[in-house]
């Protein structure tokens, strides 16, 4: 790997962990000046949350998915919220999508959107937040009150948080350069293509925004067929599963899996009925 790709990976996670944590201080200032009145209200509305994750997730980019998940560890939005999400954006893959095939881009944002609610809904409804997420959520906002009363040690006490985000953004970001070193994403695909959804799936599982955009371009040229793009735009949420990493594995685990399935089943209907 060259200096200036190590550089550049570098600066990217750089920007990731101070967006993140920038984030998640402003939620906490938010709450402490509101007296915890903003996290009891996100609590009773568990649908509402599942809804406003999903609109995070649908804006282009990855900063509503940030905002998510960022939420997600403050313990103000359910494992639905997250899943709704993380199924429903695309990352920075939205912009390319615009550009290249802007009708399409626009219903598939509107299906992603729909599946996430569904999905999220029904995960909340089937869990009601289950053991695991509760003790995770549980000992977040113990260790938030035990920094302190004050502000200023509600704030510092974050900073933690903000080097477990960047050492996994980093260590990810950094597998994946020296992965992409010997394999070409865009040309394996168009050389498997009776593999093509399931390596549309695989591809997927990469936190990050950059190899999804094969898949793009490719459907923009007439090279993949419709099933295949949904695959993976189902399973990938672009950049913003990384600070998830660092702060719950087992519900990036959880969410993926979710989206694994969901993919799979979705993208053989739509190649059945020939889309």
């Amino acid at each position: 790997m060259s200096a200036a790709a190590f550089w550049d990976i570098l600066k990217e996670s750089l920007v990731i962990t101070i967006v993140v944590t920038a984030l998640m201080l402003a939620i906490e200032a938010l709450d402490f000046a509101l007296k915890g009145r903003m996290l009891a209200g996100l609590r009773r509305t568990r649908a509402g949350q599942v809804v406003a994750s999903g609109l995070l997730g649908v804006i282009p980019g990855c900063a509503g998915g940030y905002v998510s998940v960022s939420m997600y560890a403050r313990g103000m939005f359910s494992f639905g919220a997250l899943l709704s999400m993380m199924i429903a954006t695309t990352g920075d893959e939205a912009f390319l999508m615009l550009a290249l095939v802007p009708r399409q881009a626009l219903l598939i944002f509107a299906g992603l959107l729909v599946l996430g609610l569904i999905a999220g809904w029904i995960a909340d409804a089937v869990s009601r937040r289950r053991k695991g997420d509760v003790q995770y959520i549980e000992d977040i906002n113990k260790d938030a009150h035990d920094g302190g009363n004050t502000l200023k040690e509600r704030l510092l006490h974050i900073l933690p948080h903000a080097l477990k985000v960047f050492l996994w953004t980093f260590g990810v970001l950094l597998a994946v350069g020296f992965l992409e070193q010997y394999v070409d994403l865009g040309e394996w695909i168009k050389t498997h293509p009776a593999l093509s959804i399931g390596i549309a799936i695989l591809v997927g599982l990469i936190p990050q925004s950059g190899p999804h955009m094969a898949f793009v371009t490719m459907f923009a040229d007439g090279l993949l067929p419709l099933p295949v793009l949904i695959a993976n735009c189902i399973v990938q949420e672009g950049h913003a599963g990384l600070p998830l990493l660092s702060e719950s594995k087992g519900a990036w685990l959880r969410a993926k899996l979710i989206k694994v399935v969901l993919a799979i089943v979705i993208s053989v209907v739509l190649t059945l009925v020939k889309l």
